[in-house]
């Protein structure tokens, strides 16, 4: 089983005054994850671009202040490079060894072109197609016959799967433009058998051949006129339209910017309101409680003046029983000294001391009562105070959310309005590119020697045999990964793509979708290996999970019933533990919302997103150094 593969080091970005921005892999599962909107699909963008990539980089605020874009690897054999690319895109730069900066005191480095040709080596694509023994390889590109190149653009949608592709409904292998769909059935045939299309001779015979390229060329005049009418006659000047294009995509950054601060803006004040509203709930209680605790206190106080009367009444009859004692008689006049019963005196004075004794001890504790009752009401007014203050501020939250709101909903319908109006100049300028295409391949056909002969009918894709052993890894993998039930995989020749349980990929929800979608692309990784086909080494996953999405926050909304299905079970930590231990096999960058397992066994990166403890997203915290 071969292993051989190319493995990614890092992705930097530098710049002459800002800090370099650098993310670094590692062999086996790498994990990417962490908040929206901090780089993580700019990850699979920007390596994408590093691969010779022709789509611009997106042009983020963050991005500001860089210049150039270097990504690091290791080549099967185990040389270690580094491809350097301006980020406006252009020609690419060599370097031997693992950088992370552009070197400034080497000999010139070797210059890689961005545009693939088999004639000449000096490009990123037959570089990395060398690498990995792909050079020289040809594939049909139509039912002619007519073959191409291999490049390693035809084979990037295996190795880095962005976020739109993952979820779409279309097939793996195919791409919308549907003159491409022979030859990518053809690399996807490679890929899985090793064997090209270079063998391939075009027998053509003159009649047939002209009829059915005066048919295609009927048939683009056709799709021609249906396009010119769409566009109209009075619709603006491509240029034009390019120009209100880029206007409108400005426009969308800054009314984006707007948005997200009011919406921080509500998102404060209602933190503020619900921390006020729970602090007048307490404070409400703990008023409720001193007013008990008040009311027991003076009832207490009620308690200690009765003990008290009944004391100096006590003492005062002492007093009087003292005043009669050694005095005659008042009955029969008898004198002291010829009294028979004595009015035990002593004892009316120990009774007097001990009734005025705990008369004062009495006054002590209510003495310590009044004060413990006057910190008390001291604590209540005080509290009622705060309370009041609290309950001013509770309703100067209300009226300034009450404010905040309708400017946030101005907003966004504004923002949501630019949106409509750019993807209308968006669909119209496709339908130009469209016409542009359709033209340039109706001049190829006008111009084509209709005197040579059709081709045989060739078979483009890969075999039944192919196809169900694919298919079996694949039906192996979610299993592995506990997909609900125990799903039988089929491959379906005609769209392409896997079927599970008699149910195609693209009848499933977004999230099942992105599933099914990461299981075919590793699954073609694992093919590989048992057989011992070349293959890229590595791939990037951009958002594989996304059926564990929040659906109240989540912009691709609310679960459908299948993606619901698969979010109740733990698909999620299974699928990250079976990329760990097929590690052996390739490289795997998972690019995530969610957390992944604690156990997972990976290289893993937070973005934990503005205001966050850590690292914030791609590029590092305010940017400028």
């Amino acid at each position: 089983m071969s292993t051989r593969g190319i493995r990614l080091r890092s992705l930097s970005f530098t710049g002459a005054v800002v800090k370099p921005a650098i993310l670094t892999f590692e062999d086996g599962l790498n994990i990417v994850y962490g908040a929206s909107n901090t780089g993580k699909s700019f990850v699979a963008k920007a390596i994408n671009f590093m691969l010779g990539g022709g789509d611009e980089l997106p042009d983020i605020e963050q991005r500001e202040g860089y210049d150039g874009a270097l990504l690091a690897m290791v080549l099967p054999d185990g040389g270690e490079v580094t491809l350097h690319r301006s980020v406006k895109g252009g020609d690419l730069e060599r370097f031997d060894g693992l950088l992370t900066e552009r070197p400034k005191d080497r000999a010139p480095p070797a210059t890689l072109s961005a545009i693939h040709s088999a004639k000449s080596g000096n490009n990123v694509s037959q570089f990395l197609l060398s690498s990995l023994g792909l050079s020289g390889k040809e594939v049909v590109t139509n039912i002619y016959g007519e073959k191409d190149s291999l490049s390693f653009r035809k084979l990037a949608a295996y190795v880095v799967v962005g976020e739109g592709p993952i979820m779409d409904e279309a097939s793996p292998v195919l791409s919308p433009i549907k003159t491409e769909n022979t030859a990518e059935k053809n690399v996807f045939r490679l890929l899985m058998t090793g064997t090209d299309d270079s063998a391939v001779v075009a027998q053509v015979r003159p009649a047939v051949r002209q009829a059915k390229v005066e048919g295609q060329i009927e048939l683009l005049d056709e799709l021609i006129q249906r396009i010119d009418a769409e566009i109209g006659e009075k619709a603006p000047l491509r240029q034009e339209m390019e120009r209100r294009s880029g206007r409108l995509e400005a426009a969308l950054t800054d009314r984006h910017a707007d948005l997200r601060v009011r919406q921080e803006r509500i998102d404060a004040l209602t933190r503020r309101r619900r921390w006020l509203t729970d602090e007048v709930d307490a404070a409400t209680a703990k008023l409720a409680e001193l007013e008990t605790m008040s009311g027991r206190f003076a009832e207490l106080d009620r308690v200690f003046l009765s003990d008290i009367e009944r004391l100096v009444a006590l003492e005062e009859g002492g007093f009087l029983l003292k005043a009669v004692a050694g005095r005659p008689c008042a009955l029969c006049g008898a004198d002291p000294e010829h009294q028979v019963h004595s009015h035990a005196a002593d004892e009316i004075a120990r009774t007097q001391a001990a009734a005025a004794a705990e008369i004062a001890k009495i006054q002590r504790e209510r003495r310590d009562l009044s004060q413990t009752m006057a910190s008390v009401n001291a604590d209540a007014a005080g509290l009622s105070r705060s309370r009041q203050r609290m309950l001013a501020e509770l309703a100067d939250a209300e009226r300034n959310l009450e404010t905040e709101r309708p400017e946030e909903l101005r907003v966004r319908t504004d923002y949501e309005q630019v949106i409509r109006e750019r993807d209308e100049i968006k669909r119209a300028l496709d339908l130009y590119t469209q016409r542009d295409r359709m033209a340039a391949r109706r001049s190829q056909l006008s111009s084509r020697d209709a005197s040579r002969s059709t081709p045989s009918k060739l078979q483009a894709g890969v075999s039944a045999t192919t196809a169900h052993e694919f298919s079996q890894i694949v039906q192996e993998l979610l299993r592995d990964w506990g997909f609900p039930g125990n799903p039988v995989v089929a491959f379906d020749p005609a769209k392409q793509d896997i079927q599970v349980d008699g149910k195609g990929r693209a009848s499933n929800g977004k999230g099942v979708r992105a599933v099914l979608h990461s299981a075919f692309k590793v699954a073609i990784l694992i093919h590989c290996r048992r057989k011992g086909l070349p293959h890229p080494g590595f791939i990037v996953l951009d958002t594989p999970l996304l059926t564990y999405r929040e659906p109240m926050t989540h912009r691709e909304g609310a679960l459908s019933e299948d993606e619901q299905e698969i979010k109740d079970t733990k698909l999620s930590a299974r699928f990250f533990r079976s990329l760990a231990q097929l590690g052996n096999l390739g490289q795997f960058i998972v690019l995530e919302n969610i957390d992944p397992p604690p156990d997972a066994k990976a290289h893993v990166t937070v973005f934990v997103g503005q205001g966050g403890e850590g690292r914030q997203g791609f590029f590092p915290r305010g940017g400028f150094g």
